[in-house]
């Protein structure tokens, strides 16, 4: 006697004949394989693809690597406003200030440096040694 098939069971099942239907009533002439190899309704499936069309229609792209839709930029490039231009001038005009400083408190060091060497040796601590 031939094993009963059981009435009620996943896609899974279903696609390859060892249930009769989904919990949703789907039929196996009701399912089909993705391309990425999912068992889908064919209905659900088409309506997906319908749904990217009228997206891609809109001006919408999926962005590599991100589970979203991005919208297209449409017409010219945006323009950089004047005020990031000032900022960034500013910020040069910083690290020139800052290197200046750098540079005199080499300098000032250097003759100190100097100064110590023309005294007499090493600059001492004031501090006493306790041993």
């Amino acid at each position: 006697m031939p094993a009963k098939i059981p009435t009620v069971g996943s896609k899974a099942c279903v696609y390859h004949g060892t249930a009769l239907r989904t919990a949703g009533g789907l039929k196996k002439e009701d399912l089909m394989r993705t391309d990425k190899g999912r068992i889908v309704s064919k209905k659900q499936h088409a309506s997906g693809l319908q749904a990217i069309k009228r997206l891609r229609a809109a001006g919408f792209v999926a962005k590599k690597g991100e589970f979203k839709l991005f919208s297209r930029r449409s017409g010219s490039k945006k323009v950089k406003s004047p005020s990031r231009r000032v900022t960034r001038s500013m910020s040069a005009a910083r690290t020139a200030s800052r290197k200046v400083a750098a540079a005199k408190a080499a300098a000032t060091r250097r003759a100190r440096k100097l100064a110590t060497i023309k005294e007499g040796g090493r600059r001492r601590s004031t501090r006493r040694s306790f041993w």
